[in-house]
């Protein structure tokens, strides 16, 4: 059997759709985050640090520095842990033995002589409160400082200040001027 050429694109037309509708493999959603562990022990200090989100059909997995792996099954929540969903992050709490808060970090554009991608995660619900700064793979943690006007943060060597839709940050001696 020979085709046309009307014929022959038409097969092509076919073949092609039947490929885009192929299920594809389903893979979990991944992120880079910033992590706070409570644990329901006053004793213990709270931790925090950068982390790895991932979820796949409502199962998550928190990989918090190389101490730590959480995992939290869809089908035990509500009866193993509770979550609670928010703009700023996710946060799961096993009664009587800890909560892990997942904050998702607000990306900032830069001007200034850094290069590397800057972020920030505002733990205004934490006491004291603090910002998380990354910039590149470096992360400091500052606590919040006396201001006039707006939020500031400062600690190591490290300043940064929210003001009216503008951030600036002195990174150790170096200004950047930012907005998200």
């Amino acid at each position: 059997m020979t085709l046309r050429p009307v014929q022959a694109n038409a097969a092509v037309a076919l073949l092609g759709l039947s490929l885009l509708s192929w299920p594809a493999t389903a893979r979990a959603d991944s992120t880079a985050a910033f992590c706070q562990l409570s644990r329901h022990d006053h004793t213990i200090a709270v931790e925090s640090g950068p982390c790895s989100f991932s979820q796949r059909q409502g199962n998550v997995t928190v990989h918090m520095g190389q101490r730590w792996v959480f995992r939290f099954n869809a089908n035990e929540q509500g009866t193993g842990y509770q979550r609670e969903n928010g703009e700023d992050g996710i946060r799961f709490t096993r009664d009587g033995d800890y909560t892990l808060s997942v904050y998702w970090p607000r990306a900032l554009q830069c001007q200034g002589p850094i290069k590397a991608p800057v972020s920030v995660v505002y733990l205004n619900q934490a006491e004291p409160r603090r910002a998380a700064l990354a910039v590149g793979d470096q992360h400091v943690l500052l606590p919040v400082a006396p201001s006039g006007s707006g939020a500031r943060y400062s600690g190591s060597g490290v300043e940064l200040w929210e003001h009216q839709g503008t951030t600036q940050i002195n990174w150790r001696g170096q200004n950047l001027v930012c907005n998200s």
